[in-house]
């Protein structure tokens, strides 16, 4: 098509799929495989229907055509091309209905577990609102062109339909279940912080054969949608492996900044690949950090790293792990070996270490940030962790990283 706008701006109003090389064989037979769910039940979706269908569309003509079971395509012709945009559905899954076209056609109830995956996956899209949109494309393209005409097909003609099939076939689910182990699989690897095996677990997702399967596949053509259930996903396996939920929230909330705002496809997808990768990481070095501690002094250490400038007291740390003061105390010295005075301390001046080391602020300033407002006991605190002030370590650490 001369104007490759035209599909990709109905792809982003309508999160619709949208065809334009349909005249194509390979085209073709790949819809049939992607999205022909039954012969019997849809015989225009198999390829050598759909074929003549296409071969037969006029111009001028805005083709609406709904199978037995509602899914719905569009079909038109544009600049002597035919344009394929769907399958959507109009309304939700109607088991009555559904019921009613398959004792007609002859099939037994075995199939209607994967008929309704199949069903689902599909978005969900009013056929007016399609066709409005459609219009409203053509004429923002082609101002010039005559008002196209409406045309229903309520089901394809009854000489092309097949003839009725084995009552032996065997369901098969084993597609549906391949996709949820390798998810597993994937996931796993974050909760494991396995840094080494996680990006081959991503991809396999996608290289199984599962990405194009016509049960699950088709209303994830969405990136909006497919990347808002992989974020929910990715980040709560970060958190069940022991990630800090204040870190794993910070690396999910800037990934979707970045996304929303990248009009690439290539590039939307490596800042996934990039949170993936960073989630995985903060898992990876949490375990390490934090692997001999019990889970509430792993929240307190938590809250300590990130709001280390605060003035936190005991207090207020035992009650967000539901441990009285004393308790807290005794626990958080026996698992660290140091309280929590001293490891605010030691995160304080670990902080101010690096700020002297790569960076010309004063001494004053960083031990304001850190959280010392008197700069006297920043000195004497800093010396006592580091045997030297904090003038000494920049003088011998200038250019350094800490």
């Amino acid at each position: 098509m001369n104007n490759p706008l035209f599909a990709s701006s109905i792809r982003n109003l309508l999160h619709i799929n949208v065809i334009t090389d349909v005249q194509n064989e390979e085209c073709v037979r790949r819809f049939e495989d992607s999205f022909c769910y039954n012969a019997r039940l849809q015989p225009m979706f198999l390829a050598k229907n759909l074929s003549h269908l296409i071969t037969d569309i006029q111009d001028g003509i805005l083709y609406e055509f709904r199978d037995a079971i509602g899914i719905c395509l569009l079909l038109m012709r544009i600049e002597e091309e035919p344009v394929l945009i769907g399958p959507f559905v109009r309304r939700e899954f109607d088991a009555a209905r559904v019921h009613r076209v398959m004792i007609s056609r002859g099939l037994s109830a075995s199939y209607e577990d994967l008929l309704r995956l199949y069903y689902s996956s599909f978005p969900l899209c009013s056929v007016s609102h399609a066709i409005d949109t459609v219009l409203a494309m053509v004429k923002t393209f082609w101002p010039e062109k005559e008002e196209f005409r409406l045309a229903r097909i309520d089901d394809y003609p009854e000489k092309h339909k097949l003839p009725k099939e084995a009552s032996s076939e065997i369901l098969d689910y084993s597609i549906l279940y391949r996709r949820y182990d390798l998810e597993n699989q994937f996931l796993s690897c974050i909760e494991r912080g396995d840094t080494e095996n996680v990006m081959t677990a991503y991809r396999q997702i996608g290289t199984a054969g599962i990405t194009e399967n016509r049960y699950t596949n088709a209303i994830y053509q969405n990136p909006s949608v497919g990347f808002a259930m992989l974020r929910v996903l990715v980040r709560k396996a970060a958190e069940s492996g022991g990630a800090s939920i204040i870190e794993v929230n910070e690396i999910t909330q800037r990934a979707l900044q970045l996304a929303m705002a990248e009009p690439n496809y290539t590039k939307k997808m490596q800042i996934i690949q990039n949170m993936i990768m960073e989630l995985t990481e903060a898992v990876d070095q949490a375990r390490s950090r934090l692997r001999d501690y019990s889970t509430p002094i792993r929240k307190v250490v938590e809250i300590l790293r990130h709001s280390y400038a605060q003035e936190l007291t005991l207090p207020y740390l035992a009650s967000q792990v539901n441990l009285s003061p004393s308790q807290l105390s005794r626990r958080f010295s026996k698992e660290t070996g140091m309280s929590i005075t001293q490891y605010i301390a030691a995160t304080r001046c670990e902080e101010a270490a690096l700020l002297l080391a790569d960076s010309e602020i004063s001494i004053q300033q960083i031990a304001a940030y850190v959280g010392y407002m008197d700069n006297n006991y920043f000195v004497k605190v800093f010396k006592r962790q580091y045997g030297m002030t904090p003038s000494e370590y920049r003088k011998k650490n200038a250019g350094k990283k800490a």
